[in-house]
C-alpha cells in the first residue's frame, strides 16, 4: 500500500473537523488550515467554515483573496481556494459588492491537453449568487452585472447567471429571461434554464410562453421545454404535454413528453401514463419508465404494478421489476 503523502494527511485531518464538535481546538486547526501552503487545504477549511456558519472567520477569509489572485495559476491551480472562499463568504452573508464583482469577472485559463480551459467558472457562479443577494446593490446594478455574466463564453457560467437572476426574484427578471429564451443560445441547456426560471417566477403567465417552444425546430429545445413544463407542477402543463404527445409522430419526442409527464406530481399525469402502460402500444414501455420516479409512493407503485399485471406482458413485467426496485 502506498504511503500517504503529507498533503493527504493534512486533508484527512481537516476533513475530520467537519463532524467534530466546535471548540477552541477546532477553531485553531481551521485557522492553521487557512494559512496552509496548499490551496486544497485552504479550500476545504473555507468550505467547512461556510457550512458551519462560523461568522468569526469572515475577515480572515476575505483577507486571503490577494494571496490567491497573485500568480493564480501557481497559487490556486484549479481555482478551488478562491471558489471556496467566495462561496463561504456568501454563506456567511458578507455583503461586499465590489469584491464579488471582481470575483465574477475573474477568468483563469489553465493548460489542458489540446489547449486550455477556464477553471474559474464555478467561482463566477458563486459570486453571481452573492451579487444577487446583496442588500447594497439596487436592482438595476444587479441586472447589469448578471446580464454581463449571461453573455459569458462558458455554458455553465451562463446557466449560473440565469439561476442567480431567478434567485433575485424581481418582476423585471421575467422579460429578461423571455428575451434570452427567444434569442436562443448555442446550448439548449441554457435556454432550458430560462424556461425553468420563468415557470418558477411566474408560472401562470409563463406556461403558454414555454409551451410555444414545444413546436421549435430544434428537438433539444423541445425537450428542454417539455422537461420544464413537467417539473412546474401545474395541471395546465399536463394537458399541454398530452396534447403535444398526441400531435407528434416523432418517437424520440414522444418518449421525451412521456418522461416529462413522469416528472409532474399531478394526479392527471399519473393517470395518463398508466393508461399508456395498459394500452400495450409502442409507448407503453416508455410510459412505464416515466412512472419510475414515483416508485417511492406506495399508492402509485401499487397502481402501476396492478396495471402491468393486467397486461400479462412479460417485457413490461421485466421493466417494472428493473425500474421499480425499492
Amino acid at each position: 500500500m502506498a504511503k500517504a503523502s503529507a498533503l493527504d494527511l493534512r486533508l484527512k485531518r481537516i476533513n475530520q473537523l467537519e463532524d467534530a464538535p466546535y471548540s477552541e481546538a477546532v477553531r485553531d486547526e481551521l485557522r492553521r488550515a487557512l494559512r496552509d501552503e496548499s490551496n486544497r487545504v485552504v479550500a476545504k477549511a473555507a468550505e467547512i467554515i461556510g457550512k458551519l456558519q462560523l461568522m468569526e472567520f469572515v475577515d480572515e477569509l476575505r483577507g486571503l483573496w490577494p494571496r490567491f489572485m497573485e500568480k493564480p495559476l501557481e497559487s490556486d491551480k484549479g481555482c478551488g481556494a478562491k471558489t471556496a472562499i467566495v462561496d463561504a463568504l456568501g454563506r456567511l452573508e458578507l455583503d461586499d459588492p465590489d469584491f464579488y464583482l471582481q470575483a465574477m469577472r475573474h477568468r483563469q485559463l489553465e493548460p489542458v491537453w489540446g489547449g486550455s480551459e477556464d477553471a474559474a467558472i464555478n467561482l463566477r457562479g458563486s459570486a453571481a449568487f452573492a451579487i444577487g443577494r446583496s442588500h447594497l446593490l439596487g436592482i438595476n446594478r444587479k441586472l447589469i452585472a448578471l446580464t454581463d455574466l449571461l453573455a459569458d463564453s462558458e455554458r455553465l457560467a451562463r446557466t449560473y447567471a440565469i439561476q442567480a437572476l431567478v434567485d433575485v426574484g424581481h418582476d423585471s427578471i421575467v422579460p429578461l429571461l423571455r428575451v434570452k429564451a427567444e434569442c436562443g443560445d448555442k446550448e439548449a441547456e441554457v435556454v432550458g434554464a430560462c424556461f425553468n426560471g420563468l415557470l418558477a417566477l411566474d408560472p401562470r403567465e409563463s406556461i403558454d410562453f414555454v409551451a410555444r417552444f414545444l413546436k421549435h425546430p430544434n428537438d433539444a429545445i423541445v425537450c428542454e421545454a417539455a422537461a420544464a413544463l413537467g417539473e412546474c407542477n401545474q395541471e395546465r402543463a399536463v394537458s399541454i404535454l398530452i396534447a403535444a404527445l398526441d400531435r407528434t409522430a416523432n418517437r424520440g419526442l414522444q418518449e421525451a413528453f412521456l418522461t416529462s409527464l413522469g416528472l409532474s406530481r399531478q394526479p392527471s399525469a399519473v393517470d395518463f401514463l398508466i393508461t399508456q402502460v395498459v394500452s400495450q402500444t409502442h409507448s407503453s414501455e416508455a410510459a412505464l419508465r416515466a412512472l419510475a420516479p414515483s416508485r417511492f409512493y406506495p399508492a402509485i407503485r401499487n397502481r402501476v404494478q396492478e396495471a402491468v399485471a393486467v397486461t400479462g406482458n412479460r417485457r413490461l413485467q421485466a421493466v417494472f421489476e428493473d425500474e421499480f426496485k425499492e
